[in-house]
Protein backbone atom coordinates (compact mmCIF):
# COMPACT_ATOMS: atom_id res chain seq x y z
CA UNK A 1 0.00 0.00 0.00
CA UNK A 2 2.59 2.26 0.83
CA UNK A 3 4.11 2.59 -2.64
CA UNK A 4 0.94 3.16 -4.41
CA UNK A 5 0.15 6.32 -2.25
CA UNK A 6 3.88 7.48 -2.40
CA UNK A 7 3.56 7.46 -6.27
CA UNK A 8 0.47 9.37 -5.84
CA UNK A 9 1.90 12.21 -3.52
CA UNK A 10 4.83 12.33 -6.27
CA UNK A 11 2.12 12.36 -9.36
CA UNK A 12 0.02 15.08 -7.34
CA UNK A 13 3.19 17.63 -6.78
CA UNK A 14 4.30 17.36 -10.01
CA UNK A 15 0.72 17.81 -11.72
CA UNK A 16 0.37 20.50 -9.20
CA UNK A 17 3.52 22.05 -10.11
CA UNK A 18 2.84 22.31 -14.04
CA UNK A 19 -0.36 24.18 -12.20
CA UNK A 20 0.09 28.10 -14.16
CA UNK A 21 -1.94 29.83 -11.77
CA UNK A 22 0.39 28.71 -9.05
CA UNK A 23 3.81 30.36 -10.33
CA UNK A 24 4.59 29.44 -13.73
CA UNK A 25 2.75 32.83 -14.86
CA UNK A 26 4.97 34.94 -12.61
CA UNK A 27 8.21 33.21 -13.76
CA UNK A 28 7.05 34.03 -17.21
CA UNK A 29 6.61 37.37 -16.27
CA UNK A 30 9.48 38.07 -15.02
CA UNK A 31 11.41 36.71 -17.64
CA UNK A 32 9.91 39.30 -20.08
CA UNK A 33 11.16 41.98 -18.02
CA UNK A 34 14.58 40.85 -18.77
CA UNK A 35 15.14 39.09 -14.94
CA UNK A 36 15.83 36.08 -16.02
CA UNK A 37 17.70 34.82 -12.57
CA UNK A 38 14.86 36.06 -10.53
CA UNK A 39 12.44 33.85 -12.71
CA UNK A 40 14.76 30.69 -12.52
CA UNK A 41 14.55 31.46 -8.69
CA UNK A 42 10.30 32.19 -8.22
CA UNK A 43 9.82 28.17 -8.67
CA UNK A 44 11.21 27.99 -5.20
CA UNK A 45 10.52 31.04 -3.69
CA UNK A 46 6.48 30.49 -4.67
CA UNK A 47 6.47 26.64 -3.89
CA UNK A 48 7.87 27.58 -0.51
CA UNK A 49 5.43 30.46 0.29
CA UNK A 50 2.15 28.85 -1.31
CA UNK A 51 2.48 25.57 1.03
CA UNK A 52 4.40 27.78 4.08
CA UNK A 53 1.86 26.68 6.31
CA UNK A 54 1.57 23.38 5.74
CA UNK A 55 5.29 22.80 5.92
CA UNK A 56 4.89 24.25 9.63
CA UNK A 57 2.10 22.40 10.25
CA UNK A 58 3.42 19.32 9.02
CA UNK A 59 7.11 19.86 10.94
CA UNK A 60 5.52 21.10 14.26
CA UNK A 61 2.12 18.60 14.50
CA UNK A 62 2.06 14.81 14.30
CA UNK A 63 -1.21 13.57 13.12
CA UNK A 64 -2.38 10.83 14.72
CA UNK A 65 -4.14 8.28 12.93
CA UNK A 66 -7.54 8.21 14.29
CA UNK A 67 -11.37 7.75 13.36
CA UNK A 68 -11.10 12.14 14.38
CA UNK A 69 -8.26 13.07 12.42
CA UNK A 70 -9.31 11.58 9.23
CA UNK A 71 -12.90 12.79 9.54
CA UNK A 72 -11.10 16.11 9.60
CA UNK A 73 -9.20 15.71 6.94
CA UNK A 74 -12.22 14.12 4.73
CA UNK A 75 -14.24 17.46 5.64
CA UNK A 76 -11.43 20.00 4.85
CA UNK A 77 -10.64 18.20 1.28
CA UNK A 78 -13.93 17.82 0.67
CA UNK A 79 -15.05 21.71 1.60
CA UNK A 80 -11.82 22.64 -0.26
CA UNK A 81 -13.34 20.72 -3.13
CA UNK A 82 -16.74 22.19 -3.22
CA UNK A 83 -14.97 25.90 -2.95
CA UNK A 84 -13.15 25.56 -5.97
CA UNK A 85 -16.12 23.82 -8.00
CA UNK A 86 -18.51 26.95 -6.95
CA UNK A 87 -16.10 29.70 -6.96
CA UNK A 88 -13.93 28.57 -10.03
CA UNK A 89 -15.48 31.15 -12.38
CA UNK A 90 -14.93 34.19 -10.84
CA UNK A 91 -12.14 35.32 -9.40
CA UNK A 92 -13.03 34.91 -5.66
CA UNK A 93 -10.50 32.40 -5.51
CA UNK A 94 -7.63 34.40 -6.28
CA UNK A 95 -5.83 37.72 -5.26
CA UNK A 96 -4.54 39.88 -7.78
CA UNK A 97 -2.38 42.49 -6.36
CA UNK A 98 0.21 44.64 -7.59
CA UNK A 99 2.15 43.15 -11.06
CA UNK A 100 5.31 44.97 -10.53
CA UNK A 101 7.64 42.48 -11.12
CA UNK A 102 9.38 42.57 -7.34
CA UNK A 103 10.16 39.42 -4.78
CA UNK A 104 8.01 40.88 -2.17
CA UNK A 105 4.72 41.16 -4.49
CA UNK A 106 5.27 37.25 -5.86
CA UNK A 107 5.69 36.68 -1.78
CA UNK A 108 2.74 38.39 -1.20
CA UNK A 109 0.52 36.83 -3.70
CA UNK A 110 1.71 33.23 -2.73
CA UNK A 111 0.95 33.38 0.81
CA UNK A 112 -2.51 35.31 -0.12
CA UNK A 113 -3.52 32.51 -2.66
CA UNK A 114 -2.27 30.31 -0.59
CA UNK A 115 -4.47 31.04 2.50
CA UNK A 116 -7.60 31.71 -0.23
CA UNK A 117 -7.14 28.47 -1.53
CA UNK A 118 -6.92 26.51 1.28
CA UNK A 119 -3.32 24.69 -0.56
CA UNK A 120 -2.06 23.95 2.95
CA UNK A 121 -4.26 20.92 3.11
CA UNK A 122 -2.44 19.08 0.51
CA UNK A 123 0.77 19.39 2.37
CA UNK A 124 -0.81 18.36 5.50
CA UNK A 125 -2.75 14.99 3.82
CA UNK A 126 0.78 13.84 2.25
CA UNK A 127 2.46 14.05 5.54
CA UNK A 128 -0.60 12.29 6.82
CA UNK A 129 -0.37 9.53 4.18
CA UNK A 130 2.75 8.95 4.50
CA UNK A 131 5.12 10.45 7.46
CA UNK A 132 7.56 12.72 5.57
CA UNK A 133 5.13 12.76 2.41
CA UNK A 134 5.17 16.76 2.17
CA UNK A 135 8.72 16.82 1.23
CA UNK A 136 8.16 14.70 -1.21
CA UNK A 137 5.18 16.78 -2.50
CA UNK A 138 7.18 20.01 -2.33
CA UNK A 139 10.39 18.61 -4.25
CA UNK A 140 8.27 17.36 -7.01
CA UNK A 141 6.14 20.24 -6.81
CA UNK A 142 9.28 22.82 -6.74
CA UNK A 143 10.91 20.55 -9.87
CA UNK A 144 8.34 20.37 -11.89
CA UNK A 145 7.85 24.32 -11.61
CA UNK A 146 11.42 24.55 -13.05
CA UNK A 147 11.23 22.07 -15.64
CA UNK A 148 8.05 23.83 -16.85
CA UNK A 149 9.57 27.88 -16.20
CA UNK A 150 12.49 26.35 -18.51
CA UNK A 151 9.90 25.27 -20.89
CA UNK A 152 7.85 28.04 -21.01
CA UNK A 153 9.83 30.60 -23.08
CA UNK A 154 8.36 29.47 -26.26
CA UNK A 155 4.63 30.70 -27.38
CA UNK A 156 3.01 28.12 -27.90
CA UNK A 157 3.61 26.43 -23.79
CA UNK A 158 2.85 30.33 -22.47
CA UNK A 159 -0.78 29.91 -24.78
CA UNK A 160 -1.40 26.86 -22.71
CA UNK A 161 -0.27 28.61 -19.46
CA UNK A 162 -2.82 30.95 -20.11
CA UNK A 163 -5.31 28.38 -19.81
CA UNK A 164 -7.36 27.95 -16.69
CA UNK A 165 -6.51 24.99 -15.32
CA UNK A 166 -8.30 25.07 -11.68
CA UNK A 167 -10.92 22.45 -12.29
CA UNK A 168 -8.84 20.32 -14.67
CA UNK A 169 -6.22 20.31 -11.97
CA UNK A 170 -6.90 21.00 -8.52
CA UNK A 171 -10.25 18.80 -8.42
CA UNK A 172 -8.95 15.80 -9.69
CA UNK A 173 -5.69 16.36 -7.13
CA UNK A 174 -8.28 16.90 -3.98
CA UNK A 175 -10.20 14.10 -5.45
CA UNK A 176 -7.31 11.69 -5.30
CA UNK A 177 -5.89 12.82 -1.83
CA UNK A 178 -9.64 12.59 -0.59
CA UNK A 179 -9.40 8.49 -1.88
CA UNK A 180 -6.10 8.37 0.28
CA UNK A 181 -7.21 9.36 3.14
CA UNK A 182 -10.50 6.88 2.89
CA UNK A 183 -7.84 3.97 1.99
CA UNK A 184 -5.67 4.78 4.98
Amino acid sequence: MLHPILIAILSLGIVEGINPHKGLLFSSYFYSFKKRLESYLLPLVITTFYYLLGIIISLLVIIPHDTISKLVLLNLVSTSIIMKVICSSSNFLHYSGSMKPVLSNVIKWSLANSIIEMAPIEMIVANYLVNLGFIIFFLSNFASREIAVYFCKNSVSRKLYLYNMQLMIEIPILILLLIGIILT
